[in-house]
């Protein structure tokens, strides 16, 4: 998943998590901060997708699958990282406002 002219993406915990979704779309998000769109399916659907690489963030993988019914697009980072610290990083970089932000991963208080 998520393989771009041979790009495969790993996660250094061997996972990721979805940390924020937008009704943006991929393109649109592209335009604001440059990546490769691709197409490609997973277990659930096919989807447009594009790898975004920051030095706070990591390895973001951005995903909109085709038949959600929800017509959102998913941010995806390794499901170690700090999920408030990522947030903030992605709101900030892609200039994201109000009803850009459909929800966020919940930070929890331990």
């Amino acid at each position: 998943m998520g393989n771009v002219e041979g790009e495969e993406v790993r996660w250094p915990s061997g996972d990721c998590r979805p940390i924020l979704a937008t009704p943006l779309s991929v393109e649109e998000l592209v335009k604001r901060r440059p990546a490769r769109v691709f197409r490609d399916q997973d277990d659930l659907d096919f989807f447009t997708g594009a790898i975004w690489r920051d030095l706070a963030a990591g390895t973001v993988l951005i995903m909109r699958h085709d038949n959600n019914p929800e017509g959102l697009t998913a941010f995806y980072v390794d499901s170690l990282c700090d999920v408030g610290l990522v947030q903030n990083e992605l709101v900030k970089v892609f200039e994201l406002v109000g009803s850009d932000i459909a929800w966020t991963l919940k930070i929890s208080q331990t």
